[in-house]
């Protein structure tokens, strides 16, 4: 007999649909991630996963490191429940809420991380708070720790980089055009889900602060990880207008 899907289940598959929508080579990326995890650190035994969301990254780590443990973060009220769901009775994974922008988002957290994952989530923040973000991530990798950052680091070039904006808005008026939902969407929804009543108050209190569309490009984020205590840097991947940048603690 197939098992029943839970509500909770449902929102998480959805999540996971909506983002391929937005990221057409999101499981690359993934895959690629930890491929360079794997190269630069051997096999990890722990991982912190950076803004996890319902823990799409999390999930990946422990099916390709089945021995690793997580510690997954997020401020998102609903998204804490989702991944808390998803991992509950894991020993391997721990959901902490922490508020990334605050200075002191690393205290309680025990360092010696062998990587810090993270996707689509940095654009967020404005680069005084970007700055301490990655050097709270510097803090806690070990010394020779990867930082793995996949979000939107656009071309240089500015025709180039209008042009992969032209093909990318095309991707999503094609795709939503036939009723797929958009992150948006999915939000609005999720939170209409009266398990989450009054949740979205608080999920706009803790966003209040994010601006949202940094769009430096990749030089810029180099310049900033070799400031706030990595060693060396750089885009290992990239599709239009996102690229994945690596980052190596001294």
């Amino acid at each position: 007999m197939l098992a029943m899907t839970t509500p909770r289940e449902a929102l998480r598959a959805s999540w996971e649909d909506q983002q391929n929508v937005h990221e057409p080579e999101r499981e690359l990326r993934f895959r690629l991630m930890l491929d360079y995890v794997g190269q630069l650190t051997g096999t990890p035994t722990r991982v912190l996963d950076l803004a996890c969301g319902p823990g799409s990254i999390t999930r990946r780590v422990l099916d390709r490191f089945p021995s690793a443990e997580v510690v997954a973060v997020d401020i998102d009220p609903l998204l804490l429940d989702l991944a808390r769901d998803a991992f509950a009775g894991d020993p391997r994974v721990q959901v902490v809420a922490r508020q990334l922008a605050d200075p002191d988002w690393t205290d309680g957290l025990d360092g010696g991380f062998d990587a810090v994952l993270t996707a689509t989530a940095m654009h967020w923040f404005p680069p005084s708070a970007l700055a301490g973000v990655y050097a709270g991530v510097a803090r806690l990798l070990r010394s020779g720790g990867v930082f793995a950052n996949a979000d939107h680091a656009p071309i240089a070039e500015p025709v180039l980089r209008s042009v992969a904006d032209k093909l990318h808005d095309e991707h999503l008026r094609s795709t939503f055009a036939d009723g797929v939902e958009s992150c948006d969407q999915w939000y609005e929804r999720a939170y209409a889900d009266p398990r989450y009543a009054g949740l979205w108050e608080q999920r706009q209190q803790a966003f209040a602060h994010w601006s949202g569309d940094l769009l430096e490009r990749e030089g810029w984020h180099v310049d900033l990880l070799r400031r706030n205590g990595f060693e060396r840097a750089g885009a290992v991947w990239r599709q239009g207008n996102d690229a994945l940048i690596l980052a190596v603690r001294a």
